[in-house]
């Protein structure tokens, strides 16, 4: 029986075409178990957006989980080098915590990721294909993009101890202005430091303008570098008729010990919340033992159904 493409979900409708799109660019589908064995994530559980797994004991004796992560089971499978690269999509269930609830919940997921050598021409278009992923959901769409190296390297530079750094990240990501000042100044850092950081929260918006702002605040060559990084991608995505949508949000960090570089997150206007995160994961690579470079991201199919749910009916 054929199915009108007007009488699908609207996730369904978005997964057709992106499978097409991603397979134009190359990419691969993917298909992995239900089930992983629980010391892959157990092992790696900052990676996971919670801790908390489903686990099962299998007939054979092994302890299993119902997988709440797609990108370690690729991690753990690739078959990727630097010279060889692989370009792999999937459509994928999740099962993860529900904030809200404080239930278990089952999660739709569609996302790529491309592992090898990644260089700039990798990340545009990688970032172009969150763009135009976004766009086949919604034309008012913003795709925020940053660099954890421009955050990382700042805050290297201040040589606090570990439970600070990490205290101070946390305050960032929130946009704390307040708590990064106290704690700044608890932990006797210079005024040029402490307003360097109080600074951060406030570099986002159009990506020239707050490149240029961001400048003002950088305290070596990493951070300047990873600024002309930025700098050098929006070029590419302009060039590609893709600038419109794009934002910086230097704020914007994940897991220092699994993510570095380029990192972005997607949202559209109907409902103003993250639908769509990724980025580069080469020291995530690294602790699983691959020696190559990844990036990639996932569209949170769920979120898009909302969008039908919330429009007036007359």
């Amino acid at each position: 029986m054929k199915y009108k493409k007007a009488e699908l979900k609207p996730d369904e409708k978005a997964c057709l075409e992106l499978r097409g799109l991603y397979e134009q660019y190359g990419y691969k589908k993917y298909k992995m178990s239900k089930f992983e064995e629980y010391s892959l994530y157990v092992e790696n559980k900052d990676f996971l957006a919670s801790d908390k797994v489903i686990t099962f004991t299998d007939l054979d004796g092994r302890l299993l989980a119902l997988k709440p992560d797609v990108t370690l089971s690729i991690i753990k499978n690739t078959q990727a080098t630097i010279q060889c690269n692989e370009k792999l999509y999937y459509i994928e269930n999740v099962y993860r915590e529900s904030r809200e609830s404080h239930t278990f919940k089952e999660i739709s997921q569609m996302g790529l990721e491309y592992i090898g050598k990644v260089d700039a021409y990798c990340i545009t278009e990688v970032i172009a294909l969150a763009a135009k992923s976004l766009r086949t959901i919604s034309k008012d769409y913003i795709l925020e993009v940053a660099h954890m190296s421009f955050v990382v390297e700042l805050l290297e530079s201040l040589q606090v101890n570990e439970h600070i750094k990490f205290k101070l990240l946390r305050l960032i990501r929130s946009k704390n202005v307040d708590g990064l000042r106290r704690t700044a100044e608890k932990a006797d850092l210079s005024e040029l430091q402490i307003e360097s950081l109080c600074r951060l929260p406030f570099l986002y918006g159009d990506v020239n303008k707050t490149i240029k702002e961001a400048k003002k605040i950088s305290l070596n060559k990493a951070m300047d570098r990873s600024l002309d990084e930025l700098s050098e991608i929006y070029g590419a995505l302009k060039a590609l008729g893709l600038a419109k949508n794009i934002q910086v949000d230097l704020s914007i960090v994940n897991d220092i010990d699994y993510y570095n570089g380029i990192i972005f997150k997607g949202y559209i206007k109907e409902l103003g919340r993250c639908v769509l995160a990724g980025g580069q994961y080469d020291q995530a690579m690294a602790l699983l033992g691959k020696k190559v470079e990844a990036i990639g991201f996932a569209l949170y199919l769920n979120e898009i159904n909302r969008i039908a749910e919330q429009k007036p009916l007359y």
